[in-house]
């Protein structure tokens, strides 16, 4: 008989650069049996869809921590978040304009109310595959295309810790009056380390991706009076359960009564690791670091795009050889996840596996990327998903209309999505991913799914 999963999370020993943020540090934030607190909205607890009490205590500090004039607490992660936004500011058949680079769930609030998407493609850096950051002139010119937009979402930081202006960003839309989302749950760290989260009229993060909570729990922020707070509140109740764990809702309460305690002294502390992991990758041979202004630090991004390794081999040797679970492996880069919960021996063990791995490596060719173009829309992703479909060779599929998604997950941005036009660029991409062994999702693995 195989282990239970109670067994085989109670036997994980990798080290985990990886969400969630807590990093399972029970010497830090103590440990205890959910069970025992696990309940309903029983008197006395308040309730998630209607706070007053306790839990609106929880949002209070969540709103003080962001500096937004409301917070909504979440346990249905990010992604119910950004679907309530949508919805919330659009209503069915609408326009909206966003980044090519956003997350699955923005996709799927798009197809949900049949929503005309006007792509923002952010340039790619053609040597690492990595997506660098939305301009506020790209946004400006998709306005100028669709002035009729009921919204702009962006993501930021995205994945791999890339960030955009999103002050810059924000006064374009402001101008043009039409709201901004913007997608930050990879940034719930932000106000610890560089005294500011993104701006705009709404921003959805998720706490347990790089701070001490449970998988699950994020928050929703609004920080306009022209965001309506009752509508958002009634999209939740679409997108959330209506019966939220209060283990997760105990853990983001904890989270934030320990960051207002401890949280400068332990992002110095992790600062401090940091500079000293970046400086000693200085002498990193093959492999490097990604280093810029532009880049959230605490998200470590190990390239290896000049080198005889890929991303996901790179990946499975810090796992198999040295007991460390990154967070992703894409074609030419790994991202390992840090936190303020990581400990000095975790970093140094990084640092150490790098540099064993460094050695056994020589230099490769890098060929560089194609450009990213978000392809032509034939449908609406909520119109293709009502034809009829057929799946076909990826060969056979060049010039049809797809209709399913495909993405790498993570991080769970489509490749291409229903409705959209496939072109050989797409299926060269497809392939090269599928030949990286990235986690590629589809309905098959040699073929399409197309609108007949």
């Amino acid at each position: 008989m195989s282990d239970s999963l109670f067994d085989k999370l109670k036997n994980l020993s990798l080290y985990p650069m990886h969400m969630p943020g807590h990093k399972r540090n029970s010497d830090l934030l103590g440990n205890f049996l959910p069970y025992g607190i696990d309940i309903t909205e029983i008197t006395g607890f308040d309730d998630l869809h209607r706070a007053s009490g306790v839990i609106d205590d929880i949002q209070r500090r969540l709103a003080a921590f962001y500096g937004a004039k409301k917070s909504f607490l979440l346990v249905n992660g990010s992604t119910c978040g950004i679907m309530a936004a949508v919805v919330a500011l659009c209503s069915f058949g609408d326009k909206i304009i966003a980044a090519r680079n956003c997350h699955r769930s923005v996709y799927k609030a798009i197809e949900l109310y049949n929503l005309s998407p006007d792509w923002v493609t952010p340039p790619l850096d053609t040597q690492t595959g990595i997506f660098t950051s939305v301009s506020a002139e790209g946004v400006e010119k998709a306005i100028e295309h669709t002035p009729d937009a009921k919204a702009v979402i962006i993501t930021t930081p995205t994945y791999e810790g890339v960030v955009s202006d999103t002050q810059k960003i924000a006064k374009v839309c402001e101008k043009c009056g039409i709201p901004l989302i913007c997608d930050t749950a990879h940034g719930a760290h932000f106000p610890l380390f560089y005294g500011k989260s993104a701006v705009g009229d709404i921003s959805v993060t998720s706490l347990h991706k790089t701070l001490p909570c449970l998988t699950q729990v994020a928050c929703l922020n609004i920080f306009s009076d022209k965001v309506n707070t009752e509508r958002i509140a009634e999209t939740l109740q679409m997108f959330e359960t209506s019966s939220p764990s209060y283990v997760l809702m105990a853990s983001g309460d904890r989270c934030m009564r320990l960051l207002e305690k401890e949280g400068k002294e332990l992002a110095q502390r992790h600062t401090d690791r940091l500079e000293h992991f970046y400086k000693a990758a200085e002498s990193l041979k093959h492999l490097h670091i990604k280093n810029s202004e532009n880049c959230d630090k605490s998200r470590i991004v190990i390239c290896c795009e000049n080198t005889d390794i890929s991303g996901k081999e790179l990946f499975d040797r810090l796992r198999r050889e040295h007991g460390i679970e990154c967070e992703m492996a894409s074609m030419r880069y790994a991202v390992a996840l840090t936190s303020i919960c990581d400990s000095d021996e975790g970093l140094l063990r990084l640092e150490n596996a790098l540099a064993a791995i460094d050695k056994d490596l020589h230099k490769a060719q890098c060929t560089p990327l194609p450009e990213i173009i978000a392809p032509k829309v034939y449908k609406t992703a909520y119109q293709a998903q009502k034809c009829e479909k057929l799946l076909v060779s990826l060969d056979e599929s060049i010039g049809k209309v797809c209709g399913e998604y495909v993405w790498a997950y993570p991080p769970g941005v489509p490749v291409i999505a229903p409705g959209e036009v496939i072109t050989a660029d797409i299926v060269q991409n497809i392939l090269e991913m599928r030949r990286a062994k990235l986690n590629v999702i589809s309905r098959d693995k040699e073929k399409l799914l197309i609108l007949k």
